[in-house]
């Protein structure tokens, strides 16, 4: 049967069912790109995460003939290359979402509520942190929504339903939006209204640095920003301006420009901005979803080629 990289350590569950369909897998624990760049050389199928996947890569093994991705974001691959050298790539559309937006409505809450300050003030100077900023409700804020695939609509109807929050939609793609929610015909006109901006598009070079000094500038003085899509979607520089210039109320970010984000970056210094390690997607449910379907594809392109999110 095929020799199966997984390059990233993940779920279980993708090693088992590939090993239980008679394929041969091999493990990396590394997450040093070199590393791939040598064990992919020699195998059917990859199944990667957040690694970069390069022309040369595929290049280096002519019997590569998918790589399959575990996860929705496909800006660390190249595409036209898989496209020409005839690799199918595939993809894990829906089984993360819930557990983003999750996360994403977790961030908004933890930095409305100044949380960060707070909770790590009381380690530190004991019951006056009490006194570091009342914190905001959600309730019946306006939320703007950039980007309303299947991880922003879930973050849309949660709000909307759940908090009684109005919700703004900027979508360029789209022509329907969740129930209650408008979808608007700027991108200005969303972040001039908004309490809350969240963002879930994908990132393209249309996307990249779609939010930055100007749109900083466009929102409403004190409002909360979230990124839990992409990092280079937006101009780290400009957001620590926003904030340390207190035109932010506060931000919270699952993704970076660079990552891993190096430790005297400016925004790990900043009390009122939250920065995770692109962990959104990692619920327990979610990695064993992504893992599941990721490893499926695999075995399902070597027996009857019925494979979910195809993109090339």
């Amino acid at each position: 049967m095929a020799k199966v990289l997984i390059s990233e350590v993940m779920n279980p569950i993708a090693a088992q069912l590939l090993k239980e369909a008679g394929h041969e897998v091999v493990q990396m624990t590394s997450m040093d790109p070199e590393v791939l760049r040598e064990y992919i050389k020699d195998c059917d199928a990859v199944v990667n995460r957040i690694l970069p996947i390069d022309r040369a890569m595929m290049e280096s093994n002519a019997n590569l003939k998918i790589i399959s991705k575990h996860g929705v974001g496909l800006d660390n691959y190249d595409l036209p290359a898989a496209k020409e050298l005839g690799i199918m790539v595939t993809c894990t559309p829906g089984c993360n979402a819930q557990s983003v937006a999750e996360h994403s409505i977790a961030l908004m809450m933890a930095s409305a509520r100044n949380l960060k300050a707070v909770a790590g003030g009381y380690e530190t100077i004991g019951w006056d942190a009490k006194k570091r900023g009342d914190g905001v409700e959600l309730w019946g804020k306006t939320l703007g929504i950039v980007g309303c695939g299947d991880i922003g609509s879930r973050v849309a109807r949660m709000l909307h339903g759940g908090f009684a929050m109005r919700v703004l939609v900027y979508d360029p793609y789209i022509s329907k939006v969740p129930e209650g929610c408008e979808l608007m015909g700027s991108l200005d006109e969303v972040l001039s209204q908004s309490d809350f901006i969240s963002v879930h598009c994908f990132l393209s070079e249309e996307t990249k640095h779609l939010i930055g000094e100007k749109e900083f500038a466009a929102m409403k003085k004190g409002a909360i920003f979230i990124n839990c899509a992409r990092g280079p979607i937006v101009d780290e520089n400009a957001l620590v301006k926003a904030v340390e210039s207190g035109h932010l109320g506060a931000a919270a970010v699952d993704v970076t420009e660079t990552e891993p984000l190096p430790k005297d970056h400016p925004l790990f210094a900043l009390p009122n901005v939250i920065v995770t390690p692109h962990f959104a997607a990692q619920s327990r449910e979610a990695s064993y979803n992504v893992a599941r379907t990721a490893a499926e594809n695999v075995i399902h392109f070597f027996s009857d080629g019925k494979v979910v999110g195809r993109v090339v």
